[in-house]
């Protein structure tokens, strides 16, 4: 049997797996119609792993038809996106109704011509709006939810007017500066700035409140929701102990544990514009088990605690700045202490699955582009913790089912 021919069979049967979760469980099937599904909601971990296959799939059939010549020029243009979110079309349509293309541009203030062009293009790659009869548009079910969702507005706001022109700066960037620093990096160098991001953030709060509603939309997204690091590890073992959660953000992993773990007493940790004002807005039954504290992790660690919790921060920095964070811990760190790391870990080539490994490889270079930081491999993040410190030696990895980040914990053995 061919490749393709055995492609197409797996893709057949995972759909029918799908298909009849869906049934059986009464929910929605795919549509990309407006009043179409904006989430699958296959949240069992069997049903996550037919999504999976029947991407991974697809893409690969894809590809395989598509021919190598033409995987050599692939459309990436992102001209189309980056108009919705700058003009804010999909607020000026109607939902559950329709505006001609002429209405639409007077109202964005472009030529009729120029929006029919762009809205063609999203509705032909990102199924972004619908055109139900000539000359006019209605939203699909991806437009309604922008309309909808305010996180998902800033998510596209960020990569298309952040992320994406920074890709273009990267290699201008590593040629001119050859540095690691985090303000040496493509982001930098499109932004005109010598500061790194959060810096240059302080003085554009549109752009921090944007970022914030960004990564609020992106943790939630397939493999990152918290509850991977909530689920997969043996927090019950640390009784009525102290988790700091180092560079915590707003909470929302520290307010998840503690609803999980009613034990656990936590420590959110970040710097102070980022912490301001979040106490207020914790959940009631959970108030009195997680506090915020100003901190910045370069500093250092002023509480002893029993694990000190690192989510989705090491891959912002480049390995020397890693290592002053790790290094900062020290001081604080008693015998048995443990550090937990919830946080991308590159694979071999060729031992992971086709689409976590793009996933992956993307993200690797997103941090390039933005903070001059990486992904790194198994064997890099062991000789990370090395290098910081010899004591930071009892190193475990894995993976959980579904998860796109791996947990990685370290006893302090003193």
């Amino acid at each position: 049997m061919s490749r393709i021919v055995e492609l197409a069979q797996h893709i057949q049967q995972r759909t029918s797996d799908i298909d009849n979760y869906l049934l059986q469980n009464d929910l929605p099937t795919p549509s990309f119609d407006e009043d179409g599904p904006t989430d699958l909601n296959l949240s069992s971990v069997e049903m996550a792993k037919a999504r999976s296959d029947v991407l991974e799939a697809t893409l690969e059939l894809h590809d395989l038809i598509l021919g190598p010549a033409m995987c050599l020029l692939p459309v990436y243009n992102g001209v189309g996106l980056q108009a919705v979110y700058k003009y804010d079309i999909a607020s000026k349509v109607p939902l559950n109704g329709e505006i001609s293309f002429a209405e639409l541009a007077d109202k964005c203030d472009l030529s009729e011509v120029n929006i029919r062009r762009i809205l063609r293009f999203t509705m032909s790659f990102h199924h972004v709006f619908r055109e139900p009869r000539k000359g006019f548009v209605a939203h699909s079910a991806a437009s309604r939810k922008l309309v909808e969702d305010s996180n998902a507005r800033d998510g596209l706001g960020y990569m298309f007017d952040e992320v994406w022109q920074g890709f273009a700066h990267t290699l201008p960037g590593l040629e001119q500066f050859k540095s690691d620093e985090p303000n040496k990096s493509g982001w930098a160098h499109y932004q005109n700035t010598d500061e790194p991001a959060w810096k240059y953030y302080a003085s554009h709060p549109e752009m921090a409140k944007r970022f914030g509603g960004a990564m609020s939309a992106f943790s939630n997204a397939h493999g990152n929701s918290p509850s991977a690091v909530a689920d997969n590890y043996p927090w019950d073992a640390i009784g009525k102990g102290t988790v700091v959660d180092v560079g915590g953000s707003k909470g929302n992993v520290s307010v998840l544990l503690a609803q999980k773990y009613p034990n656990l007493h936590l420590i959110v940790q970040d710097l102070p514009k980022m912490i301001a004002g979040v106490a207020e807005t914790i959940p009631v039954d959970v108030k009195d088990r997680v506090e915020f504290q100003a901190h910045d992790f370069f500093t250092e660690q002023p509480v002893q605690g029993d694990v000190y919790l690192f989510r989705n921060i090491f891959h912002n920095w480049s390995d020397s700045h890693s290592i002053r964070v790790l290094k900062a811990l020290v001081p604080a760190l008693r015998p048995g202490a443990r550090i937990v790391i919830n946080d991308y870990v590159l694979p071999e080539a060729n031992t992971m699955s086709w689409m976590k490994e793009r996933a992956v490889r993307d993200m690797d270079l997103i941090m390039l582009t933005l903070f001059n930081a990486r992904e790194r491999e198994e064997a890099e993040w062991i000789d990370l913790f090395k290098k910081a410190d010899p004591r930071f030696s009892n190193v475990k990895i894995w993976m959980p089912e579904g998860a796109a980040m791996a947990i990685i914990e370290i006893v302090w053995e003193g």
